[in-house]
């Protein structure tokens, strides 16, 4: 026998125009279910999507905003200090957080990937900075910095 057969339920009808009064008798509210669940997973899956960018992109903006000590940080660099220290050392993370998004003009040197020019200059804690030939060890108060390079805050 050839026929028609319902796809939800498969049930068999001899005439298509039976199939489709079957299906908008028996499943039509099924069918409404499904979509309205469709859209509500699409709508929930697009606002992650945007919530994901929004935070993306506010972050990337936050990166890329001008420093607050930028002029100082260049100062220091052009007067040629030098700060050497190591990524996972918690004080010189602190030493150079505390120049903000200004920390990307300092002269840094990384002890870690520089390990013969950190022991020439006699580094053994980190931070330690360079000005004017003399090393300083740990972290520097800007006004020290200030009063060493002649740099203005």
């Amino acid at each position: 026998m050839e026929g028609f057969e319902c796809k939800i339920c498969s049930k068999k009808f001899e005439a298509e125009e039976s199939l489709n009064q079957h299906i908008s008798a028996s499943h039509k509210s099924t069918e409404k279910k499904t979509d309205k669940k469709k859209i509500k997973k699409y709508l929930i899956i697009i606002g992650l999507m945007l919530a994901i960018t929004i935070f993306g992109y506010t972050f990337y903006i936050r990166g890329q905003a001008p420093g607050q000590y930028d002029d100082f940080a260049k100062c220091l660099t052009e007067k040629g200090a030098i700060i050497y220290g190591n990524d996972f050392c918690q004080y010189t993370n602190q030493q150079l957080n505390s120049f903000g998004n200004s920390k990307k003009y300092l002269e840094y040197v990384k002890c870690i990937d520089n390990e013969k020019l950190c022991n020439d200059k006699s580094v053994e804690i980190t931070p330690t900075w360079e000005i004017n030939n003399e090393t300083y060890s740990g972290i520097q108060i800007f006004e020290t910095l200030s009063r060493l390079t002649g740099c203005e805050i």
